[in-house]
């Protein structure tokens, strides 16, 4: 190996034990930004030491590695392999009438990449990660989400660009997600998800609620203590509009997180069909009971605008912040402009504080490995992660203007902050 490589490998390894000492003096549950410099510098390290040919080798070990946690997830094997202690493949095998020699197999492949352990000869137990390959774990869901809907549209990318020629995907239908599905031209990525048929929909719900601790926060780019302090002067205005937002996960977190905001004057919205489903959720959940669920199409009038008719509450009118998180990213910058001047129409022209507030990933350059991934993957939907200059211009094309970008030093999500321009 060359000197310079081996002094460059010198130099890694220096900051990577500089960077392990620091974690040391980290509190544990706030050591995410402490854990991606140490790990940006291992990746770093193996770049720098592994051989061209062994790049492909480890990228067909990956591919072996998916299909094998894709299958151990579907038969429910993460479930059976109990918590302490191990399990045999014969008996995982037996538990769904398979041939023992299929499943030790995969089970082996898990084994080879640390995914599973094996404490005794064809026996295997949970390693530090495999647990949340489990049923109903929402970041094992993102794994499967992964899998199952964008490992197929990634291989069709060839097929597809053979046909519409080397040009960004544009449109609703004629794009790779729906070609993928032989529904180009037909259906949008959506209506190909609601064929999938309620258990596949069920699993891209609990993916969109993945990495929320770490890679999609719902809280600490944004601090809305003002919000509660404008509250107890300001007793009729709505305060915070969940545009689009499920269940409110992200409402939920800010509204623990900062209590002075009265719950019941926030609002959820989603489309017709999911309110009556989120209204049973939020039944027994003390901070969201009083949350108002609110039917609506963000491509169309806001609701909340405006005094409403008697049978809303009298404080339902126009409100303080309209917050949209992890919606802008899924459209092209026609539909993202349309989203946010109806919302910026919105905004009460008699209170200069009203503000939008974009909650969603920010593109850097150069850019985070995991935002550029999620871009490759909302290129298939014909939308983008967006840098800051990008959301400046959508802003602007909506009668906004960003008065500016709140994000945390290493995170990758932020809050883009907007107000009404003058003009409009």
């Amino acid at each position: 190996m060359a000197a310079a490589t081996v002094d460059k490998l010198e130099v890694l390894c220096n900051e990577l034990s500089l960077q392990v000492q620091t974690l040391r003096t980290v509190e544990e549950g706030n050591d995410f930004y402490a854990r991606v410099k140490a790990t940006d510098i291992a990746r770093k390290l193996i770049d720098e030491i592994i051989d061209p040919e062994e790049v492909a080798a480890e990228q067909a070990v990956v591919l072996g590695e998916w299909g094998s946690i894709r299958m151990f997830m579907k038969w429910k094997f993460f479930d059976k392999i109990p918590v302490d202690g191990s399990i045999s493949y014969q008996e995982l095998a037996d538990s769904i009438g398979a041939e023992e020699v299929l499943v030790s197999r995969m089970g082996q492949m898990l084994v080879s990449t640390g995914k599973l352990l094996q404490p005794v000869p064809n026996h295997v137990s949970h390693s530090r990660l495999s647990q949340s390959y489990k049923t109903g774990d929402r970041n094992g869901s993102s794994f499967a989400m992964v899998h199952d809907d964008f490992q197929r549209v990634f291989a069709s990318l060839p097929g597809y660009f053979e046909k519409y020629g080397p040009r960004q995907p544009k449109g609703k239908t004629e794009i790779p997600a729906s070609f993928a599905y032989d529904a180009d031209g037909k259906l949008t990525p959506w209506e190909v998800l609601a064929q999938q048929g309620p258990e596949h929909i069920e699993q891209f719900g609990f993916a969109m609620q993945a990495m929320t601790d770490h890679m999609w926060p719902y809280t600490g780019a944004y601090d809305f203590t003002w919000v509660g302090e404008y509250a107890t002067v300001n007793p009729e205005r709505t305060l915070i509009v969940d545009v689009g937002g499920s269940f409110g996960h992200a409402l939920r977190a800010n509204l623990v997180k900062f209590p002075g905001i009265p719950p019941s004057r926030c609002a959820v919205q989603d489309r017709e069909e999911m309110i009556p489903i989120i209204r049973e959720a939020h039944e027994s959940d003390a901070i969201m009971k009083d949350v108002q669920k609110v039917a609506a199409d963000f491509h169309k009038e806001q609701p909340i605008k405006g005094k409403q008719p008697p049978v809303c509450p009298f404080f339902m009118l126009w409100a303080l912040i309209y917050f949209i998180r992890r919606c802008i990213h899924d459209y092209d910058d026609d539909d993202c402009v349309n989203i946010l001047k109806i919302l910026a129409d919105s905004l009460p022209v008699d209170e200069p504080c009203a503000r939008i507030l974009i909650n969603d990933q920010i593109m850097t350059d150069p850019p985070h490995r995991f935002v550029a991934a999620m871009d490759m993957v909302m290129l298939t939907w014909a939308s983008k992660e967006r840098s800051e200059e990008q959301f400046k211009d959508l802003a602007n094309r909506a009668g906004l203007m960003v008065v500016k970008v709140h994000k945390p030093e290493g995170a990758t999500m932020g809050v883009v902050e907007c107000k009404r321009t003058l003009a409009s």
